[in-house]
């Protein structure tokens, strides 16, 4: 086996959201400790200028359009 061949072969380490140097997750924002600060996302987008609309398709609806479109019962 040459190194080519190796290289092509070799294990890739997933380092989660991190890199190599810094792997694993990062800290929370403070504005966003956990699921209870959602709406803090939701007041972040609407402060820079967000519609009504383009906040909840961020915030959900295109997950409600899109599963229907593509998983729907055969």
């Amino acid at each position: 086996m040459d190194g080519e061949e190796i290289n092509q072969n070799a294990i890739q380490i997933d380092y989660g959201e991190g890199s190599a140097a810094a792997p694993g997750f990062p800290d929370m924002p403070d504005w966003f400790e956990g699921k209870q600060h959602f709406l803090n996302i939701v007041a972040g987008l609407q402060k820079t200028g967000f519609s009504e609309t383009e906040v909840h398709a961020i915030m959900g609806n295109n997950w409600f359009r899109f599963f229907p479109e593509n998983f729907a019962a055969v």
